[in-house]
């Protein structure tokens, strides 16, 4: 598997976690009443991992970019 068809997935895989911990924080901060609150808490807390990993995964396959972009060091 090539660079770019390792970034569609992580970039895919990071957008719906982002999606996630969107929600469960709105449930969080806003006391919703759920049914199984606890539940919505350990889905946050174990999809912040994953947005995490997912995150860093997508710092390194963005590495080159972002050091010509970004981290070049002036004329």
């Amino acid at each position: 598997m090539n660079k770019m068809d390792m970034l569609k997935i992580v970039n895919a895989l990071l957008g719906f976690s982002f999606v996630i911990q969107l929600a469960t924080s709105i449930i969080i901060f806003f006391h919703i009443r759920v049914r199984h609150a606890q539940t919505v808490f350990d889905i946050h807390i174990y999809n912040g991992v994953v947005f995490f990993v997912l995150a860093l995964a997508h710092l390194v396959l963005n590495w080159g970019w972002i050091k010509s972009a970004y981290l070049r060091r002036p004329k």
